[in-house]
């Protein structure tokens, strides 16, 4: 399977974890014996170390001992604890049969490269750990490491702003004398509906004339559209759309499909936005009720730059309507094409029908312009939604010089990370989504990080609420919807082929939380549920672990 499971804007959640026992499986039930032993040691407490949780894996039901075979914990050091008082264990959980604990999960893990760390953030104590300090691939749990950069270095309250421009002097009236220049900010949630307003704005100034045409202004960032290694797999998917200074609707389009009024009748097909460069080619038709969508689309571009797009097949009468999201080859010239549609749409007519690409001229006034959302508002995305795109452009904007690129983005991230405290050994950073095989991190620097930004108040509550909360909302929407995780789970998700990734803050009322990183590499083909099960089952031991506290 070539394309990740999260990395669309809105990505679909494979299966359902409902809250279970946490007895599920073998790791867990190591886990589980750690956590208490741990708890014992450290929660609540000034100092603690974590304990070994070598011996956990259930035995065979059968008279004569079975071969060992390996455990979620089984390469760890055993510490030895400090004598101290006990503290509260967790509610008992149902006992499970051998039979049921050796049939889940340890299988997809026998092979797998694991880095797993727990941290009880009040004492700063190691609850659990299995090879912290491994780098392995985090997917998009480094997300979390662009977006708290992001918070950190530009503030909450940033925004990103688009502007147009005339000329001094150019308004006249109803008409502008010349060119209108729209310069773009790297805003990374521009859309229609913005370009709408910067349009009504000049309506709403008595423009209804350009006599030129319209110039982009693009070069607050690089040339580089595409972020780095993103070209590893040569995919047309949303979520590696390409972007810059200058661009509009996350550099994609969509084409709409829905049955027509009777069967027999051509499905009703349209692109939106419906720009020059887009052609589309249906060929279709309504059939019976009940009948599925059998639509199949094909994607071709002209020696002129056209993209033209196939619509074939047939879709039942009473189908759902259906939409495909594309990324664009050329994001600056799109955007263009899209503001010279609002604008006629608006009643500005333009002179000339080309799009230059050019600076604004020094002597310029500003006419109109749209903000973004804070900073604050739009890391949510990046989180809760995993939105590759948003969080490269983030990722661009963070570099302070002109134009912006992403490898001075990405180098004042390694800066400010190392600044923060974050170990950086083995830190490998070559993009800010984490799409592909890209980035390296270690359990224990996503840990520190997490840790880092909770306690600072300048921006770690912006950060908190970015996180998709479990069973409401985000990637963990359909993730531990009931039990003790529900709504006391916050954490980002991670997922590529063969990575499954899940990191974030444990907590109760009135309670401090502990943080988790859970980093699983080299999982077989299909194991990616099972991964996800064994994450929910391992956050419900900690949901209840901090509920637990006196």
């Amino acid at each position: 399977m070539s394309a990740p499971a999260e990395a669309n804007s809105i990505p679909k959640i494979a299966g359902r974890a409902a809250a279970k026992t946490a007895a599920r499986s073998p790791q867990v039930l190591c886990f589980a014996a750690g956590l208490h032993g741990a708890r014992r040691d450290a929660i609540g407490r000034s100092a603690g170390k974590s304990r070994s949780l070598a011996g956990c894996a259930p035995r065979s039901a059968s008279a004569s001992p079975s071969p060992p075979r390996p455990s979620c914990a089984a390469s760890l050091r055993p510490r030895r604890p400090r004598p101290r008082s006990p503290s509260p264990r967790l509610p008992p959980r149902r006992p499970t049969s051998p039979a049921r604990s050796t049939s889940c999960c340890r299988p997809i893990l026998a092979r797998a490269r694991i880095g797993l760390l727990v941290v009880d953030m009040a004492t700063g104590a190691r609850l659990y750990e299995k090879n912290p300090d491994l780098g392995l691939n985090p997917a998009s749990n480094i997300k979390l490491v662009t977006t708290a950069a992001a918070l950190s270095l530009l503030g909450p309250e940033h925004r990103y702003v688009t502007r147009v421009y005339a000329k001094k002097g150019a308004l006249k009236g109803h008409t502008v004398d010349g060119d209108l220049y729209l310069k773009g900010g790297g805003d990374p949630s521009l859309v229609t509906a913005d370009l709408y307003q910067l349009a009504s704005d000049l309506r709403a100034l008595g423009v209804t004339k350009i006599t030129g045409g319209l110039v982009l202004d693009s070069t607050a960032y690089d040339r580089d559209e595409l972020p780095p290694l993103f070209d590893q797999k040569d995919e047309l998917a949303s979520f590696r759309a390409p972007g810059g200074a200058t661009a509009v609707n996350f550099g994609t389009y969509v084409v709409l499909a829905r049955p027509g009024a009777g069967e027999g009748d051509p499905a009703i097909v349209a692109i939106d936005p419906p720009v020059p460069s887009l052609k589309l080619k249906a060929n279709t038709a309504t059939t019976a009720t009940g009948a599925r969508n059998q639509l199949k689309l094909a994607i071709g571009t002209t020696d002129a730059g056209v993209v033209e797009i196939a619509v074939d097949g047939t879709i039942g009468k009473d189908a759902a309507a259906a939409e495909y999201r594309y990324p664009v080859a050329r994001p600056a010239e799109y955007a263009g094409e899209v503001f010279r549609l609002v604008l006629k749409q608006r009643g500005v007519s333009l002179g000339r029908a080309a799009v230059k690409s050019e600076a604004v001229p020094e002597d310029s006034e500003r006419l109109a312009l749209v903000r973004s959302e804070p900073l604050s508002v739009l890391v949510r995305s990046v989180n809760k939604l995993s939105n590759n795109y948003v969080a490269e452009h983030i990722l661009k904007s963070l570099d302070d010089h002109t134009p912006a690129s992403f490898a001075g983005g990405l180098a004042r991230v390694r800066t400010w990370l190392a600044g923060l405290g974050v170990g950086v050994d083995g830190f490998v950073y070559n993009n800010g989504s984490g799409l592909y095989d890209a980035n390296r991190i270690s359990a224990a620097q996503l840990v520190q990080l997490l840790i880092a930004v909770h306690r600072d108040f300048r921006y770690g509550a912006d950060f908190l609420a970015s996180l998709p909360i479990a069973g409401v909302d985000g990637t963990l929407r359909g993730r531990m919807q009931e039990g003790r995780a529900a709504r006391f789970v916050r954490a980002k998700t991670g997922s590529l082929d063969g990575v499954s990734t899940f990191s974030g803050y444990a907590g109760a009322v009135g309670r401090p939380p502990l943080a988790f990183a859970i980093l699983f590499n080299d999982l077989d083909t299909f194991a990616a549920p099972q991964a996800r099960d064994l994450q929910n089952q391992i956050a419900e031991l900690l949901a209840g672990a901090v509920a637990a506290r006196p």
